[in-house]
């Protein structure tokens, strides 16, 4: 049943499932996030650092911010559709959000994993 509905037949099917699922991948991670905050409640950038530190949570931090992106993304990609009747300036919109998701990103992998230019 539910691959049948991920088939061409009906075509926004698969985005609206991404965007639900990536939601709840980002509620549990806000869940887990808070519990940890209660836990270890770090107050200085010493404790932050630690907080962060252990790749397990780098890991994970980094699957929350690319279902972001994606739940981002497409919310985005939904409104423009809905109030941008111009297909360049949507399609310029959408480009420009695209690559600030893009940049996002990457600064975020270079923040979690330590890497400098």
């Amino acid at each position: 049943m539910l691959i049948e509905l991920l088939t061409d037949q009906y075509p926004g099917m698969r985005q609206w499932l991404t965007q639900r699922l990536s939601a709840v991948v980002m509620a549990l991670y806000t869940m887990l996030f808070v519990l940890m905050l209660v836990i270890q409640q770090p107050a200085n950038y010493q404790e932050w650092y630690a907080f962060f530190s252990p790749w397990w949570w780098r890991l994970v931090t980094f699957i929350f911010w690319i279902c972001l992106t994606m739940h981002a993304w497409l919310g985005v990609r939904d409104v423009l559709k809905d109030y941008v009747a111009n297909l360049t300036v949507r399609s310029y919109l959408q480009l420009l959000v695209e690559l600030a998701l893009i940049v996002d990103l990457v600064w975020l992998m270079m923040i979690l994993m330590n890497l400098r230019f």
